[in-house]
């Protein structure tokens, strides 16, 4: 009795898992597919002083050189969503790609409706360098973003402790036509 329990229990789970996948892949073509095409230009790394020394802060590249695209649309509860790849020099200067997915909930500011913020989340795949040698690993990281018509400056806050994480990271999203 137990064996069939587990049985059909696995038999849910993979099918559950399998329907989780089927959605979720259909959700990303839908983005792609009615998206527009966005241009991601990584502006600064900035790195929390209580977490790091002065002279370690002196050491690391804080204008990470990179560039990314991406498809992004603003969904029908007014919220962004953008699939998006992008490299970047990490903090010691060694370019470092990503891909994820990011979800944002935008608000008006004021009454305008030219002016938006709003924070959400990024799930992603990345590889880097000094993070087992270019191994791609997953991650979630929070993000918040300003908007004015389709210029965004937006972030994300990787967190850490001492000498590690606690880095905030900036860049510019460009919508384009």
């Amino acid at each position: 009795m137990l064996a069939l329990m587990c049985l059909a229990t696995s038999k849910v789970n993979a099918q559950t898992a399998s329907e989780w996948f089927q959605n979720t892949t259909t959700h990303l073509e839908s983005i792609w597919d009615k998206g527009s095409n966005e241009l991601y230009v990584p502006l600064y790394t900035y790195h929390m002083p209580y977490a790091y020394s002065q002279e370690k802060i002196d050491q690391y590249t804080e204008y990470p050189m990179g560039i990314g695209f991406g498809r992004g649309l603003i969904n029908e509860s007014g919220n962004w969503e953008g699939i998006y790849g992008m490299t970047f020099k990490d903090s010691h200067g060694i370019y470092q790609y990503m891909v994820g997915y990011g979800w944002i909930p935008m608000w008006n500011i004021g009454k305008s409706s030219d002016w938006k913020y709003g924070a959400g989340v990024t799930a992603f795949i990345m590889s880097r360098q000094d993070i087992m040698n270019y191994i791609p690993f997953p991650g979630v990281l929070p993000i918040a973003s300003i908007s004015y018509k389709d210029f965004s400056l937006q972030a994300a806050y990787v967190p850490g402790g001492q000498n590690v994480g606690n880095v905030l990271f900036s860049w510019a999203k460009i919508t384009l036509p």
